[in-house]
């Protein structure tokens, strides 16, 4: 496929990849999702618990199923604690992902095609940053995207060999996927199959050549075992998760059963705007084209014939399928839309293919549109890399650690934080950071202490502390809106 790449194409995928490598070897964990991703599976390593995820060290996480968290935890196996390590699984999983993506589109339709496909999905906005973030939607995503191929697949591959292979890559997509999410996976693979297979009257091939009952005992040869064990090693755990979760969650914009975390609450609907982000710049090119469409002197080009044929309609129902589960659900975030956008690259390159050959396409301004994230994301890395004092991270507590584990006396010094949990200080001093109260009798215990003391808090909560304490403590740094104490 080299062949195919044009100089500014080579140009983008070289600029996406050296930018997110290097992303993810710098930036900092964000507090608080990518760091309490990366602090859970510290903690599976450190308590040798891998049935049940920890959360903390006497509270499981019922939040989300271990798969994700096992990978990330391997790779701290491997190459020790740190952001390389945990973002290394996720930036893998995006280039399969990619791979997958890419192959598929040029089984369909051609080498060129897969060329500018790949380009599309590797420079849309939320693709671009979850491929480097530590988060579990970049796995769900290979999931789903591995169902839906496997079953276009076991319909459409003449090699009837071939087919039932891929018959049975669709339910290992979703064994897994119930490993990273849980049922959403089902419910964003069945949905668009279900309107694809309605629409197009496929419901006699899907039933022929679709193993759904051996399938489905492979589905749930992968999944099941785990969650009987989980259920097992801590009760409670399915009732939280399968109706907590995946019912109220989706129900209650405000839903206040969450134990982790806070809900997201949004307007309905607003999945459809977050989308227009998330695919920026491709999504404005996309829409471009299709309200340009009655302003044209040809008319040749409509939403119709644009559509027409089982091949668009499937892509359209896998691409939108995200948005229109969430168009009814308060609750959500921009990464839900993330399991489209492989069908929603390949949607765009048909787009344009249908005013432009392909082979001109790949030569053409189009491209410079693939630069806009890629360009944008290694200006900020160069920030982060010259000048990290102009960027926000106080979400992050890794300089405020440094700071402490340079100034210690003795590796009994002791580091605590008040306020909220921040994972980023638990991860980067590997649970040995304590958690106090801003109260006399928390903070007293630390002047009684026989150990050299260190305190992180938030500026505007000095004020609050007992005079006595900021007699024997002196500010050592500030680092945003946070303060590092030092025991005098």
């Amino acid at each position: 496929m080299i062949k195919t790449f044009s100089k500014l194409s080579l140009a983008i995928i070289f600029i996406a990849i050296l930018t997110r490598l290097f992303g993810i070897i710098e930036y900092p964990l964000h507090d608080p999702t990518e760091a309490r991703y990366a602090e859970i599976p510290r903690l599976i390593i450190e308590t040798g618990n891998w049935i049940m995820p920890p959360f903390d060290y006497d509270l499981p996480f019922w939040g989300k199923p271990p798969l994700t968290f096992w990978l990330t935890a391997i790779s701290f196996k491997l190459f020790g604690y740190s952001e390389f390590a945990a973002r290394l699984p996720v930036f893998l999983l995006a280039g399969v992902v990619l791979w997958l993506s890419s192959r598929f589109t040029k089984v369909i339709q051609s080498e060129d095609k897969a060329a500018f496909s790949s380009i599309v999905l590797l420079s849309t906005a939320l693709f671009f940053i979850a491929s480097g973030a530590v988060m579990t939607d970049m796995a769900l995503c290979l999931c789903i995207s591995l169902s839906m191929i496997g079953f276009w697949h076991a319909l459409n591959n003449p090699d009837a060999q071939q087919a039932r292979q891929w018959s049975y890559l669709f339910f290992v997509g979703l064994g897994f996927g119930l490993l990273v999410k849980g049922p959403i996976v089902g419910v964003l693979v069945l949905l668009p199959l279900i309107a694809w297979v309605i629409l197009e009257k496929q419901w006699l091939a899907a039933w022929q050549q679709v193993p759904w009952f051996k399938g489905s005992a492979l589905m749930l040869l992968i999944a099941v075992p785990w969650y009987i064990i989980a259920e097992i090693d801590s009760p409670g755990f399915i009732n939280y998760f399968l109706v907590g979760e995946h019912f109220k969650r989706f129900v209650d914009p405000g839903w206040h059963g969450d134990l982790y975390g806070v809900a997201h609450k949004h307007t309905r609907g607003k999945i459809w705007l977050l989308w227009l982000f998330a695919s920026f710049p491709w999504s404005l090119i996309f829409l471009g084209s299709v309200l340009s469409w009655p302003l044209r002197k040809n008319k040749t080009i409509t939403l119709k014939n644009s559509c027409q044929g089982s091949l668009h309609s499937y892509l359209i129902f896998w691409a939108i399928a995200p948005m229109v589960f969430f168009t009814f659900s308060g609750n959500i975030l921009y990464t839900y839309v993330l399991p489209g956008l492989p069908a929603f690259a390949i949607m765009v390159t048909e787009m344009l293919c249908l005013r432009f050959d392909i082979r001109s396409i790949m030569q053409s301004k189009w491209l410079y549109a693939g630069l806009i994230i890629p360009v944008a994301g290694l200006l900020f890395m160069g920030l982060v890399w010259t000048a990290p004092e102009k960027l926000n991270f106080e979400k992050n507590q890794k300089y405020l650690v440094e700071i402490f584990k340079n100034s210690r006396q003795s590796d009994k010094s002791q580091l605590s934080y008040a306020g909220e949990r921040l994972f980023s200080i638990d991860f980067h001093t590997q649970g040995r950071a304590g958690r106090i109260k801003i109260d006399e009798l928390s903070l007293t215990a630390l002047q009684t202490n026989s150990v050299e003391d260190y305190i992180i808090v938030e500026t505007n909560n000095i004020p609050r502390l007992p005079s006595s304490l900021l007699q024997n403590f002196e500010l050592i740094a500030e680092y945003r809106k946070y303060a590092l104490l030092k025991e005098k």
